[in-house]
């Protein structure tokens, strides 16, 4: 079910093991050059599922009821993955630092020698790497909430960074979404680990497993920044770095091997990253931030940080947390765009707070013409949106690149 790049991947590997009598793909566009599968495509394509005993639902596949209503067996590529291979798979979820804490251990481990993948939620589906895993080899498998919430196994070392409100237009609640991520750790066993932060601790009665509470103090450092050459940054950070080095710690990394492969490290795009300077203003790409925690950490994670760009989709997070911190800080133009920035502008203006210049703009185009006629220099202007980017845009990454675009190739 969904035929994108991990449904490409079941195929492919099906097609290889050979061990079906009917083989369908089910996806609202019917895929091309296929014909040896039964195709369902357009608004009813799910409607077949129960005509077949086993079905994999890509992550993004909404279903119509509960998997567990339909008399067909309903799994996905990650739960077979960690059904065979859990004993090597270091598994990472968190509503934010998934991708940056995956990659820095990916990066930590290969650098000292250490056999390893990444794949999952970063970019490579499972199925494509299971040909060329050994019996040594440690698999680094970024696990978002969709990949979670129909697996009914979990890593024999799991790392729950955090739960913030987010993606609650596909759950519905905050407890249902919470539920998805807590399969990182509800299926392991007593000798397995489970690394997690302090605001995360499951209870006893939900987790068998080892539990490491991991603190930003455990690191042989105080601040990024005073190591040189380091390019992460930022508080979030030096927790994201805390959980890769006591990783790191446990297959013998030393410290100073860690220390040499954070400087090696180059950071993912669209997280904190410094664009560039434009009349004396350093603008900073966000675009990743979904959350209201995110955001705050942002702005703490920039010292001149003076005008943030604000919204996208409206999800329906609760931005009170947001505007009132917004309302007492160091930010003096906050630029609200899209549906939830709307509602972000709206709650700031009841504030009436004496501090902020505030503007609404219903685009991103005009956002950044705003940003750039009123950020001062000496300066930071911050894309961090605290939303969704869907609907405007392809992506959270397509945003960025916008922004990116619109500030430094002259389209305002």
């Amino acid at each position: 079910m969904g035929f994108g790049k991990e449904g490409q991947a079941t195929y492919k590997l099906l097609k290889e093991i050979g061990l079906y009598a009917e083989l369908g793909i089910a996806d609202i566009n019917p895929p091309c050059n296929i014909r040896d599968a039964q195709i369902y495509s357009g608004e009813d394509y799910l409607e077949h599922i129960d005509d077949y005993d086993i079905a994999f639902k890509s992550p993004g596949i909404v279903l119509p009821k509960d998997y567990r209503k339909y008399t067909c067996k309903i799994t996905s590529q990650t739960e077979v993955f960690l059904q065979a291979f859990n004993r090597q798979v270091i598994g990472v979820t968190g509503t934010k630092g998934k991708s940056t804490v995956s990659s820095l251990l990916y990066h930590v481990l290969h650098t000292n020698n250490v056999p390893c993948f990444i794949a999952g939620n970063i970019g490579t589906p499972v199925f494509e790497i299971v040909g060329s895993i050994k019996p040594e080899t440690v698999v680094i498998l970024e696990l978002s909430c969709h990949q979670l919430e129909i697996c009914e196994f979990s890593p024999a070392l799991a790392v729950l960074l955090n739960i913030y409100e987010d993606h609650l237009d596909h759950y519905g609640t905050f407890e249902n979404y919470v539920r998805a991520k807590k399969n990182i750790y509800l299926h392991q066993h007593p000798l397995d680990v489970l690394y997690c932060d302090k605001s995360v601790i499951p209870s006893r009665s939900e987790s068998v497993s080892r539990i490491m509470v991991i603190e930003k103090e455990s690191l042989p450092f105080k601040s990024l920044e005073k190591i040189g050459g380091v390019k992460l940054r930022g508080v979030n950070n030096l927790v994201n770095c805390a959980f890769v080095y006591n990783i790191a710690k446990s297959f013998g990394i030393s410290d100073q091997e860690f220390i040499d492969s954070l400087k090696s490290y180059t950071p993912l795009s669209h997280r904190l990253e410094l664009l560039g300077s434009l009349n004396g203003v350093d603008y900073y790409d966000d675009s990743i931030s979904t959350t209201v925690e995110s955001t705050i950490n942002a702005i703490e994670s920039i010292p001149n940080a003076s005008t943030i760009l604000l919204g996208g989709m409206d999800r329906g997070i609760d931005y009170t947390a947001l505007v009132d911190y917004l309302a007492n800080s160091k930010i003096s133009n906050v630029i609200c765009m899209y549906e939830s920035g709307k509602r972000i502008y709206d709650m700031l203006k009841k504030l009436e707070a004496t501090n902020l210049n505030l503007f609404y703009c219903d685009n991103l185009l005009k956002a950044a013409e705003t940003a750039k006629n009123h950020a001062r220099p000496g300066t930071s202007c911050l894309l961090s949106p605290a939303s969704a980017s869907y609907g405007d845009f392809k992506n959270f990454e397509e945003r960025g690149n916008v922004f990116k675009a619109i500030i430094f190739d002259n389209m305002v």
